[in-house]
């Protein structure tokens, strides 16, 4: 049996309320013969797109410990649950005991607060309307429309004159 973390994306327009989601968490995990150490509300918000023509979803972070083999079967069972928007299962090494004391400690229907490193990228790092040095269509269209001072097609034009 290997640890792993799943973060879960539960339509929130099926299960309302906490118990409810556990309940089909637990459902899911005993399929596979999953034992569950830790399940906890991550965030309930607006999607960035709609999946399975819904637009809000509820994150449940959970730890469990399961054979490696049987890994497949819950994402295929998550796929074929009516429940489960989407599902990412990812290997648990580095989680340590006070980690997981901390997470069984908090209580499981109120939302995490991200911990330090864990913010969105672009508010460390952009400002609103900051396109991070991508360039834009207009950018390539002048490129190619004049080319490079001292290119071979200035020394065309050079003879072309004379």
């Amino acid at each position: 049996m290997k640890r792993y973390e799943g973060m879960f994306l539960f339509d929130t327009a099926v299960l309302r309320d906490w118990p409810s989601i556990e309940q089909e968490l637990r459902r899911l995990l005993e399929r596979i013969g999953a034992q569950l150490l830790v399940a906890v509300k991550f965030d309930e918000r607006k999607l960035a797109y709609e999946i399975r023509r819904r637009k809000r979803g509820t994150y449940v972070l959970s730890y469990f410990e399961a054979a490696p083999e049987k890994i497949v079967d819950l994402e295929r069972d998550a796929r074929l649950s009516e429940t489960v928007l989407r599902l990412l299962v990812l290997r648990a090494e580095n989680l340590t005991e006070e980690r997981l004391a901390e997470l069984r400690a908090h209580p499981a229907d109120v939302p995490l607060a991200p911990q330090a490193g864990e913010g969105r990228r672009h508010d460390d790092e952009h400002h609103e309307g900051d396109r991070g040095g991508r360039r834009g269509r207009d950018d390539y269209r002048r490129d190619r429309e004049a080319p490079p001072a001292g290119s071979d097609a200035d020394a065309m034009v050079e003879t072309a004159e004379r």
